[in-house]
């Protein structure tokens, strides 16, 4: 059995490595902190209920976006929206109704992205009714048109198109499927 004060030396050079080891880890962490990824992953700013208009650089409305929630990424200073609607109006002043089930606005707000039963209708007071369906679609706020190479459904009273791929023109009205197109009309009396 060793003496009681090689066991009482032991032990205090045990504890008082802990303690330089527990220092030391300390000293580390604090000249190197940890990510910020809290700030990172949180949104620096929340809206929620809103109405947002945008007005161009003549100062014509260029949209309106409606939400329940709207967050900005501090890092990439992106937006990403919770089932938006924008009302993008046409040359005459009428509105193109669009929504999904997300939206995502790159930096610098030149276009945006709708994702997830994506669905864009025509301004009712000018016939015929045109009703765009797909999963997402790009909408370019400069030019006041839309894309997207997904696959698409238009309808028109009497006909339905389906393709793949879009190109809409809000201005002048005017709505293309690129490829793969096939229709169905039904003759209106």
């Amino acid at each position: 059995m060793s003496p009681p004060s090689i066991r009482w030396r032991t032990a205090l050079i045990l504890f008082l490595l802990a303690c330089a080891l527990a220092s030391g880890w300390s000293v580390w962490t604090m000249s190197h902190p940890v990510d910020d990824g809290v700030l990172r992953t949180r949104p620096d700013y929340v809206l929620r209920d809103f109405e947002v208009t945008s007005l161009d650089k003549q100062g014509k409305e260029s949209f309106t976006l409606r939400g329940p929630e709207l967050q900005r990424n501090p890092t990439d200073q992106t937006l990403q929206l919770a089932t938006p609607q924008f009302l993008v109006p046409d040359r005459a002043g009428r509105y193109w109704d669009l929504r999904a089930q997300q939206g995502f606005v790159p930096a610098g707000g030149n276009h945006l992205e709708l994702r997830g039963q994506v669905r864009a209708d025509s301004p009712p007071e000018t016939p015929p009714i045109t009703r765009i369906r797909t999963d997402w679609l790009n909408l370019d706020l400069q030019k006041n048109q839309a894309s997207t190479t997904a696959k698409v459904t238009i309808t028109r009273p009497g006909l339905t198109m389906q393709g793949t791929g879009l190109e809409a023109d809000f201005d002048h009205q005017q709505v293309s499927l690129l490829s793969q197109v096939s229709h169905h009309y039904v003759p209106q009396h």
